[in-house]
C-alpha cells in the first residue's frame, strides 16, 4: 500500500489544520484524566512507540508529519497494527471535520474489520464516551486487550455509585485480569453492587486471594453510610452459606481484623449468629429490629 500509505493521500489537504488549539487542549484534558495516559498512548507505548505520544496530539502540520513518519518507518509494528494507528489519528479528524477518511484509508489499505472496531472503542475511550466505547470493546470479535487499563478508568469514571458499565464491560467479556489494582477496583465495584455477587466472585479465585477478597467484602459492608441500605447489606451479608472456612475468617475480621475497629462490627457478629442458630431471636419484634437499628445507628455494643 504505497500510496495510501504515504501522508498527502491519508491525511488530505489538511486546510483549515484539525487540530485546533481548542481540541489539543481537549485531549491533554482527557489525557489528565484518564489516569495520565490515553488509550491510543498505550497503543503507541507496546508497539515500542512510546517517543511518538511526544507528537500527539499534533500541534501542526508539522508535528504531524512526524508523527505518521515515526509510525509507519517503525520497525516494531506490524503493517495493520500501523494503519491501525493512522486509522484513529483519521478519526480524530473526521470528528473535527465531519469527514469519512478513516474509513476510506481502511478500505484502500485493507485494514481487517477487527482492527477497526477495536480502534474505534480506544478512541471512544479517550473521548470518554464510553457507552459508545463498550460497544466496540465488548464486540465478540476482539480479543480483550488493556483490560487492566479500561477497568481501571470505567470504575473511576463511574457516576453516582453506578457501577454498569465497568460490571458489564468485565461480564460481557469475561477477561483475565493481570493487576492486583484492577482486581481490588472491579471487586470494590462489585461488592458495591450486589454482596452477593461479590461473594460467588472471590469464591472464584485460590484461598490466598479468596480470603483477601472475602474480608474486603466485609470491609465494604461495614464502612458504608449508616442507613436503611446498608443494614440491608449487612443483612446480606450475614445470611449467606459460609463454608467453615469462610466462618473463621468472618469472625477474625470482625473480632481483631481491620473491621473491628468500625461501630457496626459488633451489631454484624450478632447478626450473623442470628442467622446461624448460634442465638436465639429474642421474640416476635426481638433481636432482628434492634440489631437492624443499630446497625443503621451505628450504636454498636449489644455483641
Amino acid at each position: 500500500m504505497a500510496q495510501s500509505s504515504a501522508f498527502d493521500r491519508a491525511f488530505g489537504p489538511l486546510n483549515p489544520f484539525p487540530y485546533s488549539p481548542a481540541f489539543v487542549q481537549q485531549v491533554e484534558t482527557s489525557r489528565r484524566s484518564l489516569e495520565g495516559s490515553l488509550f491510543v498512548d498505550r497503543v503507541l507505548k507496546a508497539l515500542n512507540l512510546s517517543k511518538a505520544t511526544s507528537h500527539y496530539p499534533p500541534k501542526d502540520v508539522a508535528a504531524l508529519r512526524q508523527l505518521h513518519e515515526h509510525i509507519i518507518k517503525s520497525d516494531n509494528a506490524t503493517v495493520h497494527h500501523k494503519y491501525s494507528i493512522i486509522f484513529y489519528l483519521l478519526l480524530d479528524i473526521d470528528n473535527q471535520n465531519g469527514s469519512n477518511l478513516a474509513e476510506s484509508y481502511a478500505r484502500r489499505a485493507s485494514l481487517p474489520t477487527r482492527y477497526k472496531i477495536f480502534m474505534k472503542g480506544l478512541w471512544h475511550m479517550d473521548a470518554q464516551q464510553f457507552h459508545t466505547a463498550l460497544e466496540y470493546l465488548t464486540h465478540p470479535s476482539l480479543q480483550p486487550d488493556f483490560v487492566d487499563d479500561v477497568i481501571t478508568v470505567l470504575v473511576h469514571h463511574a457516576k453516582n455509585g453506578d457501577y454498569t458499565l465497568p460490571l458489564s464491560y468485565y461480564h460481557t467479556v469475561q477477561p483475565l485480569i493481570q493487576s492486583s489494582s484492577a482486581l481490588e477496583l472491579l471487586f470494590d465495584a462489585l461488592a458495591r453492587s450486589s454482596v452477593i455477587d461479590a461473594f460467588q466472585f472471590s469464591r472464584s479465585h485460590a484461598e490466598s486471594m479468596h480470603r483477601q477478597l472475602f474480608q474486603r467484602l466485609v470491609l465494604s459492608v461495614l464502612e458504608g453510610f449508616r442507613n436503611d441500605e446498608s443494614a440491608e447489606r449487612a443483612l446480606e451479608l450475614t445470611s449467606l452459606p459460609f463454608d467453615a472456612q469462610e466462618e473463621q475468617w468472618f469472625n477474625e475480621c470482625l473480632e481483631s481484623g481491620d473491621s473491628k475497629r468500625l461501630a457496626a462490627a459488633k451489631d454484624t457478629l450478632l447478626m450473623r449468629r442470628i442467622a446461624s442458630g448460634q442465638v436465639g431471636y429474642g421474640g416476635e419484634t426481638g433481636t432482628w429490629a434492634v440489631v437492624l437499628e443499630g446497625f443503621k445507628t451505628g450504636n454498636g455494643g449489644r455483641a
